[in-house]
């Protein structure tokens, strides 16, 4: 196993630059990661310190690994938490936790968060009886398998078929053409033996729509291939190399008709079949996923600034030319445009975060509902997850390459940590849905809710910033302006109630549009451009809702408990809450000026303010990304390292990838015996220069 190359931070040892820094941060940073993490901040501390203390969770080779050797290293880390799970009698949640903080994705991940949750929730309690006991203990191995080749996004055109087969009570699963294989399931092409394939319902030569069926593709033992079932490899990917993306033909393969998954819709042993209460039950895994990812998108975020921040107090570059430097460069962090980029990614990494809260427990709650028949929160869980999924996934990665390019050529590099946390995040943009379908399907909920309300003059359906824009019926917002006032700071409701003006502006448009084309889905089809706006907007306002309704709970527990939300780090957070509302509304300026809401004075006094704010948090960044408590081998950054210790780590770094390179058929450099070597010489034999000796 590796060691950890090169040695983890050492707090004895931290660059005197970044002690500087810490011993200006204005609150205790520990109680920031309490308010981050919360009631799991012990245990995920607790765990982590297990997991690092074996080599075999070094991430230190995986700049130098091949894919199929990324692929082995990664099975290695997922046998040992096997292992520390059974020893340490980890529960469910707590193995989720040690698969974040081994700061490397493995098959598990899709066994653990995919395949699993699966059959709790579309599985019947006898299923669960026999399945999941073989799945926990990973008697059995599994992944999703729903997407197809020729069709991801759009659910209702897949074609892989399960047909009820009445002589023998069993269903016969098939994959008919080329265009209906399965394609892209992660672990789906070695580590899997078992997979959720989604079908579609064939009954007495009539077809139900897409299932949820349970098939074993692999024997045990050898791990083979079973019978009628072809497996292989996707290739190399853009990033997420360590997991095995497959694809899978089906070649009339009969399974047991109780391998259907019934928890939701069933078919008797006559064939007869007993619908859902809602389709949509069946795709709750997705919609989980989808929820994850909103916070999953500020934490890979908050992982990437925490690099960059860090590594821009510790390099020194320019300035020297002004004259109150003296001649002497001055810290990346300091010249104007390193802060800008830097602190407003920050500021949205911390909306994610608080709205992925949201998200989490919103999910919690559908899902307990799921599992006991209720599916009252599914639309409104599915078509915001959808939304906010877009969203914060195209926000996230852009934002994650800026953050890369203003670490120079370091951030280039593997070694420097940001390229494999954003190749690995890219995957969000088109993992569980294109992001323009998704943005699509969470427009058509507006939409179809507003178009709704308008017939039935019910609003309580509608999200509650929206009503009163709707009170006019079709009538677009006029005669309002913007309560932000110049001079003054930019307040939490000015901003909250700007972002709900232009979704109902932007939304009152869609609406007549479609209402004058007709109503139906032909209308909707001539305003995708526009939906996609509109589901934008929505989700905007939400990450601006929700990180000032996060710092409104933390003052209120505050002031619970006795203390004084006027000091430590909640006025921290509501300074840089209110530069990302600003910012936000500055990025996207036109729309909110477009019906004269924010006035051309207001949108100058915004851009004044964004930059005192900006100012304002300088000497509070290293606390802020201290605070997300990540770990240098979670990073796996020789530039993002707690210490600073940058250009040590990254000599450490290179030799260390010397030592386990691959070497030349003699023994020596790769390449030179094999290639080199006989180009050397015929240009030293066209020169008339002697061979050299040995």
């Amino acid at each position: 196993m590796p060691p950890f190359v090169p040695p983890l931070a050492d707090p004895s040892k931290v660059n005197p630059s970044l002690s500087a820094e810490r011993a200006l941060v204005s609150f205790n940073v520990e109680t920031l990661t309490q308010f981050l993490h919360g009631a799991n901040l012990d245990k995920q501390r607790h765990i982590r310190a297990q997991i690092e203390q074996d080599p075999v969770f070094s991430n230190a080779d995986k700049p130098f690994l091949s894919r199929e050797r990324l692929y082995v290293r990664s099975l290695e880390k997922a046998a040992k938490l096997v292992e520390m799970r059974k020893k340490n009698k980890w529960s469910e949640e707590d193995m989720l936790i040690a698969m974040m903080m081994v700061g490397d994705s493995t098959p598990q991940f899709l066994h653990e968060a995919l395949f699993i949750p699966t059959l709790r929730t579309q599985l019947t309690d006898e299923q669960q009886k026999v399945w999941l006991p073989r799945a926990e203990n990973y008697e059995i191995f599994g992944c999703y398998a729903q997407t197809e080749l020729a069709h991801g996004s759009n659910l209702r055109k897949l074609e892989t078929t399960a047909t009820f087969i009445p002589e023998t009570d069993e269903f016969e699963i098939d994959t008919p053409t080329i265009n209906s294989m399965k394609w892209w399931p992660g672990a789906l092409a070695q580590t899997s033996t078992h997979c959720a394939i989604y079908a579609r319902l064939i009954l007495h030569g009539k077809d139900y729509g897409v299932h949820p069926f349970l098939l074993q593709i692999r024997a045990p033992g050898t791990h083979d291939s079973m019978p009628g079932i072809e497996l292989g490899n996707l290739g190399s990917k853009i990033g997420f190399n360590t997991i095995d993306n497959g694809f899978m033909r089906v070649h009339k393969v009969r399974i047991p008709r109780d391998q259907m998954m019934m928890r939701n819709s069933r078919v008797t042993r006559e064939g007869k079949y007993e619908p859902a209460k809602n389709a949509k039950m069946n795709y709750s895994t997705m919609v989980a996923i989808r929820a994850n990812i909103v916070r999953n998108a500020g934490f890979a975020l908050g992982q990437t600034l925490t690099i960059a921040i860090r590594y821009s107090m510790v390099r020194l570059q320019g300035g020297d030319r002004l004259p109150s430097q003296q001649g002497q460069e001055v810290k990346v962090i300091d010249h104007g445009m390193q802060r800008f980029r830097l602190t407003t990614s920050l500021a949205l990494s911390y909306a994610m975060l608080m709205t992925g809260r949201v998200m989490t427990e919103l999910h919690r709650r559908n899902l307990k509902n799921v599992i006991q028949g209720e599916v009252g929160l599914m639309a409104e869980v599915h078509a915001t997850s959808s939304g906010l999924k877009a969203l914060t996934s195209d926000l996230a990665t852009a934002q994650m390459e800026d953050t890369r390019r203003a670490c120079g050529g370091h951030g280039f590099a593997w070694c420097g940590g940001i390229v494999d946390i954003l190749t690995t995040t890219l995957q969000d943009v088109t993992v569980e849905g294109e992001n323009t379908i998704l943005h699509l399907q969470t427009s058509r909920w507006l939409l179809k809710t507003v178009l709704q309300t308008l017939k039935t003059k019910d609003l309580s359906a509608v999200p509650a910033g929206l009503r009163n824009a709707l009170q006019g019926g079709e009538r677009v917002l006029d005669q309002e302006s913007s309560t932000i006032a110049p001079g003054k700071p930019v307040t939490g409701d000015a901003l909250i109630t700007a972002f709900w003006h232009r979704e109902a502006r932007v939304l009152q448009e869609v609406v007549a549009r479609i209402l004058k084309d007709g109503g139906g889905e032909e209308a909707m089809a001539k305003s995708q451009v526009r939906m996609v706006e509109l589901s934008r907007t929505h989700g905007e306002g939400m990450l601006v809702r929700n990180f000032y309704e996060a710092i409104q709970k933390g003052e209120q527990a505050i002031r619970e408990q006795g203390g004084d939300s006027s000091k430590g780090y909640l006025p921290v957070l509501k300074m840089l809450c209110e530069l990302h509302g600003i910012h936000r509304l500055l990025e996207q300026a036109g729309d909110f000026v477009e019906d004269g809401y924010v006035s051309r004075e207001q949108l100058v006094w915004c851009r004044e303010r964004r930059a005192q704010l900006i100012d304002l948090l300088r000497y509070e960044l290293i606390g802020l990304v201290d605070a997300f408590d990540i770990s240098d081998n979670q990073l796996n950054s020789a530039i993002g390292r707690y210490d600073g210790r940058v250009y040590e780590s990254l000599y450490e770094w290179a030799k260390y990838g010397m030592t386990i390179a691959e070497k030349g058929k003699n023994g020596g450099v790769l390449g030179f015996d094999e290639v080199m070597k006989d180009v050397l010489a015929e240009g030293r034999r066209l020169n008339g220069v002697a061979a050299p000796k040995l």
